[in-house]
């Protein structure tokens, strides 16, 4: 073994490690620099969209119970407005109060 490299290898010709080196370049076992550091960049990028995303629903979702605490409080508004209305209009009296 010559300095991590096994010994076959150290036997072939140059043209021949050309061939593999080549070979595994499209093969996709070897990547050059560029590629590798393009990939990289690519999923910083994914992952700050993820998280980006990730962020705006847990606002979304914060927002939307808010929403449904507002409903269910103006629904409970309306339906005590409207049973007392009700109840006034059983008893025969009218909705507005006359000036006396």
């Amino acid at each position: 073994m010559m300095e991590g490299i096994p010994i076959p290898i150290v036997g072939l010709s140059a043209p021949a490690i050309v061939s593999i080196l080549i070979i595994m370049l499209f093969t996709g076992k070897l990547w050059t620099n560029s590629a590798y550091q393009e990939k990289k960049a690519d999923a910083e990028r994914w992952r700050q969209a993820y998280e980006a995303e990730r962020d705006a629903r847990q606002i979304s979702e914060a927002q939307t119970a808010e929403l449904l605490e507002l409903a269910k409080t103006t629904h409970s508004f309306i339906v005590a407005t409207f049973s007392n209305s009700e109840r006034i209009r059983q008893a025969g009296d009218t909705d507005v109060a006359s000036p006396s």
